[in-house]
This record gives C-alpha cells, structure tokens and sequence, in this order.
C-alpha cells in the first residue's frame, strides 16, 4: 500500500511535468493539434489513476502441511510454545527471502516483518520500538504464489496482531507456529485491552501447556 501511494504520487508528477512542457509548445499549434494532445493527456491520467486506485489481483495462495510438534489449534499449546507473546502492528514486509532445498522447509519462503510492539502478554519485547519478525511463509520464486502453512496467514500493513513467537539461537524472533498471528479487529491501541481476543490470551497464558525444548533469549528483549 505505501509502494502503491508512492508510485501514484511519482507518476503524477511526470504527467504534471509533461503537460507544462507540452503546454508551452501548444500555444504555436493550431487548434485541432491542440485538442488532439489535450484528449491524449486526459486518457493518460485517467488510465493511470485508474490503475494505481484499483487494487491488483491478489497473488494465488497454496498452503502446505507443516509437521506441528503441538496442537496449533489450541492456543494454550501455541502460547505455551512460544517463548513471548504480544500485541504489535505491523509496519511493512521487509523482506523475502526463498529457502533451499538444505533447508527445513525446502520450497517454502520466509517473510521478515518490520513490527512495532504495543503490550507484552509473555515475556518483555521492547515496546515502541522498531523490531524484525520472521515466519515461514511468503512469495514463492518459482510459482509466483503465496506459500504458507496450513492455519497461516500473511501479515497486513499497518493491522495489530496478537503474536506468539519464539526466540532463535541468533537472537532474531520468528513467528511460533501457522496459528501464532491474530488480527485484531480494532482501529486504535486504546481499543486493544478491551477486545475480547485480548483477554482471551490473557486467560490463554495463564492457562498455557509448555513445551519442552531449548528456549533462546530475543536481542529485542528490555
């Protein structure tokens, strides 16, 4: 959506520049020239307007099975895999990154997300503060389709989530499992607390099944 907003502003800008360089050269021309290039550089705005306004066709999605060592349709064995949960918006999909076949998911891309996070549930991310979340999932190279794993969705620009996700070895964060993201459905932060997706997670939490495994500590940790 921003990349949409920034490209509409640039080529207003060449069709603006066009028409005052053309406009000074149609003074010298006669009449039915003038009206000629007039109906040409309405057609282009409008084609162009158009475009840029109309939402393009959404990429196909193929889903894949993921092998889940929990119930990810219980959300007390997702939160109590993950090693944090919180409330964040996104703010832009930063990168795409496509996996090889030496990886544990070959053929499946991963997405890293810039988030900023609101309220922490489990554990303490920064808040406020500019964060990168990875999962499994994104364009894949060779189809031109969006890969994910069953129960899973991409991300939204600018839209709160409740995320579970789990520290790696490297510090990074990467979203736990297929069912570790839920938009919220609000508009601003102050409605967040009183959702009831909210203070279902907060039951969630404190009802949560743990898994056993290594846990690793977030380089985003206060």
């Amino acid at each position: 959506m921003k990349r949409r907003r920034y490209m509409m502003m640039q080529l207003f800008k060449i069709i603006r520049l066009y028409y005052f360089l053309i406009k000074e050269r149609v003074v010298m021309m006669t009449k039915n020239i003038k009206l000629v290039i007039i109906i040409i550089m309405l057609c282009i705005s409008l084609f162009a307007t158009q475009y840029l306004m109309n939402p393009q066709k959404e990429s196909p999605i193929q889903y894949v099975s993921g092998m889940n060592v929990i119930d990810i349709e219980n959300p007390r064995e997702v939160v109590g895999y993950g090693d944090y949960v919180f409330v964040a918006r996104v703010d832009e999909e930063i990168k795409n990154v496509h996996s090889s076949a030496e990886d544990l998911d070959p053929g499946i891309p991963m997405s890293t997300y810039s988030i900023t996070v609101i309220d922490n549930l489990k554990g303490k991310i920064k808040i406020n503060t500019p964060v990168e979340l990875s999962k499994i999932g994104g364009i894949s190279s060779s189809s031109n389709m969006v890969t994910l794993l069953e129960g899973d969705t991409m991300l939204e620009e600018d839209k709160y989530y409740i995320l579970v996700a789990a520290g790696n070895d490297d510090g990074s964060i990467v979203q736990a499992a297929a069912t570790g993201a839920v938009k919220l459905d609000v508009t601003s932060e102050e409605e967040i607390v009183s959702s009831q997706v909210y203070k279902d997670y907060e039951k969630y939490i404190e009802e949560e099944v743990e898994y056993q495994r290594p846990r690793y500590k977030s380089m985003y940790e206060e």
